[in-house]
């Protein structure tokens, strides 16, 4: 099966447009599939779009190169070099040292070295095709950094898109806080635009830049259709139901132990072995494997490490239940680019979160199911009534969820982002 993909069937030539994004393939996760997914459907609807991102070297992201598949020769990607990275591979003990030390003590984020690459470049390219429309993206907030630098040596319309908080983030000392909040406050003060995944991260942010308001737009996650339907779940009841939460796992912020806790409940009432099979892929999901032990989940969970982009794509066609886990704590602001990525597969999900998060809204919405995961309890009954569901051979997803998952959709949730572009070009033309 290939992955999602938008057909480039271009109208006529729009302005151009810098998309600033650290992350971009062949970098892995999500963010950067979600980049590259954002950048396609531009190019789609006629605008020129070059990316500045990094090369090709990362200090803490693996690489997958089949990610660079189906890009079109006329997207320009301006590669530059990400200091942090290139000391590591250069100098790797010094610098473990001394880019450790950053990071803890001085730095709210060590990508920040980007920035002695990515603004001389996008300076030189601005200059090069005025006029063009400056479109930064965070999560690497180093991205919105650039577009701030980038927007005030050339005036030009910037949109800078958040789909975290910054300086709400734990960080080790006030001195980071403090860096985090200079950068983020002018960000808020100098974009032409604010674009946000949610309302609820919207009115979060915005807490703490109320004036900023009249800026910010939301526009949540999209995702492409496949290429072809996924065949029909085959044998249902008769082998086990196969879970799968795809994505990474951040000790001390999006933690299993919930999750967890509920398996075991569960399957001390009724032993799941040979009914239920969890599988988790990602990042930092190898840690927990004496947890698993220590609760008797070794024959139901299994803890497996990142893959690359095609093959976490096919696990997910594979599987027959997605999971998503929210990072508690934060009020519910994340929307979880993965969840986004599950929808075109017409799957059930189960999301544990906390209740009327941004996750919570979009299952409800979308008629999925849903557990808070703060309450085990909550989440065995989410999981035995799924799996009494599947046991009796009954698997699918409603008409109402195919058609409310529908509306996210890249080609309908970036009509507002083509909206806001095509008005500060109109602007900057006039």
């Amino acid at each position: 099966m290939m992955p999602p993909s938008i057909p480039i069937k271009k109208p006529s030539p729009k302005s151009r447009v810098l998309l600033v994004s650290h992350n971009f393939p062949p970098t892995m996760g999500p963010e950067s599939s979600l980049v590259r997914l954002n950048a396609l459907d531009l190019l789609r609807r006629g605008w020129r779009v070059s990316v500045l991102t990094t090369t090709m070297e990362h200090m803490h992201q693996g690489l997958d190169h089949a990610m660079l598949d189906g890009l079109p020769a006329d997207l320009e990607i301006l590669r530059t070099p990400s200091y942090d990275a290139v000391l590591r591979k250069r100098w790797p003990k010094i610098a473990r040292l001394i880019l450790t030390l950053l990071s803890r003590w001085i730095l709210p984020e060590i990508f920040l070295f980007w920035l002695f690459s990515s603004v001389p470049a996008g300076k030189r390219w601005l200059k090069q095709n005025r006029p063009a429309i400056i479109y930064s993206r965070a999560t690497k907030h180093v991205s919105n950094v650039t577009g701030w630098l980038l927007k005030r040596a050339t005036g030009l319309p910037w949109v800078a898109h958040m789909s975290d908080p910054w300086t709400e983030l734990p960080f080790h000392n006030r001195l980071q806080r403090w860096i985090a909040w200079q950068f983020e406050r002018r960000i808020f003060r100098d974009a032409d635009a604010i674009v946000t995944v949610s309302r609820g991260l919207a009115d979060h942010i915005l807490r703490l830049h109320p004036w900023a308001r009249h800026k910010v737009h939301v526009i949540p996650h999209g995702f492409a259709a496949l290429d072809k339907p996924l065949a029909p779940v085959t044998r249902a009841g008769h082998r086990p139901l196969e879970a799968l939460y795809a994505g990474s796992l951040t000790p001390t912020l999006r933690e299993p132990y919930s999750l967890f806790a509920a398996l075991a409940l569960l399957n001390e009432l009724s032993p799941l072995q040979g009914r239920l099979k969890v599988t988790f892929v990602g990042e930092d999901t190898v840690c927990y494997q004496s947890v698993v032990d220590s609760l008797g989940l070794t024959d139901v969970v299994s803890l497996l490490s990142s893959v690359p982009y095609q093959t976490c794509q096919d696990m997910i066609a594979q599987s027959d239940l997605l999971l998503v886990l929210d990072t508690p704590g934060f009020g519910g602001i994340f929307l979880p680019t993965k969840l986004i990525e599950y929808l075109p597969y017409a799957k059930p999900v189960l999301g544990l979160a906390e209740p009327d998060s941004a996750i919570h809204q979009l299952l409800r919405e979308c008629d999925l199911a849903f557990a808070d995961q703060g309450v085990p309890e909550e989440i065995a009954a989410a999981f035995e009534t799924l799996v009494k569901q599947w046991e009796t051979g009954v698997w699918e997803v409603s008409a109402k969820s195919r058609e409310s998952v529908s509306k996210y959709r890249i080609d309908q949730v970036n009509d507002c982002l083509d909206e806001l572009l095509t008005s500060m070009a109109a602007d900057e033309m006039s």
